[in-house]
C-alpha cells in the first residue's frame, strides 16, 4: 500500500499523513496517534528512501564484518543479515555491507563506508569494553547502533541487548534444579562485553548460591580455534571428573563441546550434562541441547524499529534489553 492509498483508505490528506508519521510538531498528538494506529492497522510502511531524497540526503545503512569468522560463527549471522537486508530493501534503505580481516582494517571499512559510500548509521556487534570501532565513530559523529552494550567510555548512543542477568537466571535455576553443583564453564573471547558480563553474572550466581568457585572449572574457548578450544574442553573433563554439567557461553562454543565429548566417548545428556546460551539452532542438531535462546527475530524487529526512528530524527538514541528464554532439550540430567 502506498500513500495515496492508505490517505484513500482512511480519508486523512496525504500531507497530514506525511507530517504525523514524520513527527512534525504542528500534527496534534491526538490525529498523530489516530494515524499511528490506522498505519498499524492497515500494515502501511511509508516509503523512507523517498523522504531522504526529498531532504536531499540518501539514507543508508552500513555494517563491517570480519573476513576471519569462523564458518559457525557465519551461520549465526546470517539469519541477522538476510531479515535487516530483507526488511531494509522493502522500504528502500541500501545497506552496504564491507569486509576486514582485523580491527584496523576494520576502522578503514568504517571511513570508506562513511567518507566514500556517505553511509550515515552504521550497525556494530561484537562490542568490546575497549572498542576502537565506537572511538572512531564517536570521534565523527557517526551514528550507530550496537547489538550489545560497550565500554563506559561511548558517549550517548542505541544499542539492543540481551538481558545477561535473567538469562544467567534461567541457566543457573535450571542447572541447580537438577541437582547440579560442579559446574564447568567455557568462557568466550573476553575482550567482548557481553562474555565480562555473562561470567560476571555467572560468579555472582555462584556466591549467592553458596557453591564454591573452582578456578579449575572454567577454560577458554577461542572463537578463531576450533582445535584449541575442543582440546582445551577435554583436558577439562579429563582432569576434573567431578564435573557434571558444563555452561557455555555461546552456541559456537557448544558445537566444539558436542565435538569434544564425541572424541571422549561421552554422551551428552547421560554421561556429562549440557547447557549452552546464545541460539536455538542447537535444538535443532544431535544431540539436541537445552538452551538458553535469543529472539532473533524480535532483536531484528528493534533493529528496523530504531532504523526508522533514525531517519526521523539521527540524533535520539533508542535502547532495547530484551528477555531470553529457556528451551529444555533434557540434556541437563537429574542427579
Amino acid at each position: 500500500m502506498n500513500l495515496k492509498e492508505f490517505s484513500k483508505k482512511t480519508g486523512i490528506p496525504v500531507s497530514t499523513i506525511s507530517k504525523a508519521l514524520g513527527n512534525y510538531k504542528d500534527v496534534n498528538r491526538d490525529t498523530k496517534n489516530k494515524i499511528i494506529a490506522l498505519a498499524k492497522k492497515y500494515n502501511y510502511v511509508p516509503n523512507l528512501y523517498a523522504k531522504t531524497l526529498a531532504s536531499g540526503h540518501t539514507f543508508s545503512v552500513g555494517l563491517v564484518l570480519p573476513f576471519t569468522y569462523s564458518y559457525e560463527q557465519k551461520i549465526t549471522l546470517i539469519d541477522f543479515i538476510e531479515n535487516i537486508h530483507s526488511k531494509l530493501h522493502s522500504i528502500n534503505i541500501p545497506v552496504i555491507m564491507l569486509f576486514a580481516k582485523d580491527e584496523k582494517e576494520e576502522i578503514k571499512a568504517l571511513d570508506k563506508l562513511i567518507n566514500y559510500h556517505k553511509v550515515r548509521l552504521i550497525l556494530l556487534n561484537n562490542t568490546k569494553k575497549i572498542d576502537k570501532r565506537i572511538n572512531y565513530l564517536d570521534d565523527n559523529n557517526i551514528n550507530y547502533i550496537t547489538w550489545g552494550r560497550c565500554g563506559k567510555e561511548a558517549k550517548e548512543y542505541s544499542w539492543i541487548d540481551e538481558d545477561i542477568e535473567y538469562s544467567n537466571k534461567l541457566a543457573i535455576d535450571h542447572i541447580l534444579k537438577k541437582g547440579h553443583k560442579n559446574i564447568g564453564y567455557i568462557d568466550s573471547d573476553l575482550k567482548l562485553n557481553y562474555s565480562l558480563l555473562r561470567k560476571k553474572c555467572f560468579i555472582d550466581s555462584l556466591k549467592k548460591n553458596k557453591i564454591k568457585i573452582n578456578k579449575k572449572f572454567f577454560v577458554n574457548g577461542y572463537r578463531d580455534s576450533r582445535k584449541k578450544t575442543v582440546q582445551n574442553v577435554k583436558d577439562l573433563l579429563v582432569n576434573n571428573t567431578d564435573i557434571s554439567v558444563l555452561l557455555v557461553s555461546s552456541h559456537l562454543f557448544a558445537m566444539y563441546v558436542i565435538e569434544a565429548c564425541n572424541q571422549l566417548n561421552k554422551k551428552i545428556g547421560r554421561d556429562i550434562s549440557l547447557l549452552s546460551f546464545d541460539s536455538n539452532i542447537l535444538s535443532t542438531m544431535a544431540p539436541n541441547i537445552t538452551v538458553v535462546s535469543q529472539p532473533v527475530k524480535k532483536t531484528n524487529e528493534y533493529f528496523i524499529k530504531i532504523i526508522n526512528s533514525k531517519i526521523n530524527n539521527l540524533s535520539k538514541n533508542y535502547n532495547y534489553l530484551y528477555k531470553t528464554k529457556l528451551v529444555d532439550n533434557n540434556s541437563v540430567i537429574s542427579i
